[in-house]
Order: structure tokens, then C-alpha cells, then sequence
């Protein structure tokens, strides 16, 4: 019976972990080339119940009374790279990736946070968010001022007295002539069976960055590059709040059923045997 609260209580904590990966992706439904995430759950290895210190049956040796599962467990997060819907702007510097890849962005930290202990830190990050700007140098950044990468890691300057002409491989062109060629890169990946894909060498950053854990990126293969265009989370609010509401009904039924055997414990130590 007590097992039964134990039960009940990790069901609760699996699903308010699932309940903030959703509010999460609920709140970058509008986050620019966000991906969503996921959460598995896994149950605890079953158990052999025994009986032992019963004197009365075999004394001093161990009877198996069948089979338990103590619970469940929260399992691996996932990421759903499928690509979200793209949304025309017009804006000559807003790029969106159709295919595999991400761009590179020399990402500055700028203030101290719980994952950087310190300001100015510089690292190469990627993102599928193409909603880049020319500062007064003509150089091409980010909203935050984080410089874009070309293909040979370095930063983009444009002339900005002329006319900018983007290709679907990303390059750049003014005058006619190729300036750069904007930063497409790739990692190892795995391909299901059913055409999803799982990039397992990548750690979250932020928003919509991440960071190769392991490995090295690549320049990509399988890919166009979209001017005028931007990519847009993946997410379904309505499928969101659909899971969301699953979820509160699971965390319902968890917490009424430790209620119920709090009732029954009680009955057991207060009631019964209780002489009359």
C-alpha cells in the first residue's frame, strides 16, 4: 500500500516535468526557427516481491510473491527538427534554411547568466533563426549584434551603397560580383526509419541556439537558402494545449490516487483493531 504512494508520486513529478517542456514550447510558438521539444517516460525496472520474516511458512527463506513496478521515471528529452512553416517579410536580410543545416552565428555573451560565469565570452553557436541586420558597418549580424559567419568562418561585409542579391546557396552578390557566401553548416546526424531525423551531438542554448557537444560541423549539402523569408517555430499551440490538458488530467488522477491511500492508511492505523 505504501508502494502505492511512491507510484503515485513519481507519476506526478514525470508529468510536471512534461508540463514545463510544453508551457516551454508554448512559449516560443512565435520564437523564430525555435524546434520543439519532448519528453519520454520511462518506467522503473520491475521487481521480484518477496516474503521474508514469516515464520510460519519455510522459516529463515525468501517466497517470491509476484511481480511490481515501483513507478515511473522521466526519461530522455527529445527534439522534433522537422521544419517549421516559413512566413515572407520582404527584408532583404531575413533568411530562412529549407533542407538540413544551420547558420553560424559568433555568438558574445553579454551579461552574466546561470551557464556563462562570465561577460564577453565569445563561441560559435548555430540556428535555424535567419532574421539577421546590417550594422553601420556594413557587417551582417543579428538583432543582438552577434556576427554572422560565411562559409569559411568568417564575418560577412557588405557595401551597404549597393544593391544585395542573395542565391539559393546563400551567396551574396553586389555589383555583380560574389562578396561572401552566408554560413550553412551541418552535423552527423540519425535518420529513422520513418524519415525523422535526431541530431545527437547538439546542446540547447537559449531560445534557438545550439552548441556541438561532440563532433565538428560541416559545411551542409542538402540545402536552400530563402532571402526575404524566415523560418518559424514548429510548434502547434493546438496540439500543445491538447497534451497540456492530458497531462493535468494524468497529475489529477496521481494526486486523487494518493489521497485515496492516504484515506486507506489512515483507516488501517487509527481504525482498525481499535477495541469497541
Amino acid at each position: 500500500m505504501v508502494k502505492g504512494l511512491y507510484t503515485a508520486y513519481t507519476g506526478m513529478i514525470n508529468e510536471q516535468h512534461r508540463m514545463d517542456v510544453l508551457t516551454n514550447n508554448l512559449a516560443n510558438a512565435n520564437t523564430n526557427g525555435y524546434k520543439k521539444e519532448g519528453a519520454t517516460a520511462q518506467a522503473f525496472d520491475d521487481q521480484l516481491a518477496l516474503k521474508i520474516k514469516d515464520y510460519t511458512d519455510a522459516p529463515h527463506t525468501a517466497r517470491g510473491l509476484g511481480i511490481i513496478n515501483p513507478g515511473v521515471k522521466i526519461g530522455e528529452g527529445y527534439v522534433d527538427w522537422s521544419e517549421g512553416p516559413m512566413k515572407e517579410t520582404n527584408n532583404t536580410f531575413d533568411f530562412a534554411i529549407s533542407g538540413y543545416g544551420f547558420f553560424g552565428i559568433e555568438y558574445t555573451n553579454k551579461a552574466v547568466n546561470i551557464e556563462r560565469d562570465s561577460a564577453g565570452q565569445s563561441d560559435t553557436m548555430y540556428t535555424r533563426d535567419g532574421n539577421f541586420t546590417l550594422n553601420a558597418k556594413g557587417e551582417l549580424v543579428t538583432h543582438d549584434g552577434d556576427f554572422v559567419l560565411s562559409q569559411r568562418g568568417s564575418h560577412i561585409t557588405l557595401d551597404t551603397n549597393l544593391p544585395v542579391e542573395v542565391n539559393t546557396k546563400g551567396e551574396i552578390y553586389q555589383n555583380g560580383q560574389l562578396v561572401a557566401q552566408i554560413g550553412v553548416f551541418d552535423f552527423e546526424k540519425t535518420t529513422y526509419a520513418d524519415g525523422r531525423i535526431s541530431y545527437d551531438t547538439l546542446e540547447h542554448y537559449g531560445e534557438n541556439f545550439y552548441i556541438p557537444v561532440t563532433g565538428s560541423a560541416e559545411n551542409a549539402e542538402n540545402y536552400s537558402v530563402y532571402a526575404g523569408f524566415l523560418e518559424q517555430s514548429n510548434v502547434s499551440v493546438v496540439d500543445e494545449m491538447v497534451n497540456m490538458i492530458a497531462v493535468q488530467r494524468n497529475y489529477d488522477t496521481n494526486q486523487r490516487m494518493i489521497t485515496t491511500i492516504d484515506g486507506t492508511l489512515d483507516i488501517a492505523v487509527n481504525q482498525l483493531g481499535r477495541l469497541g
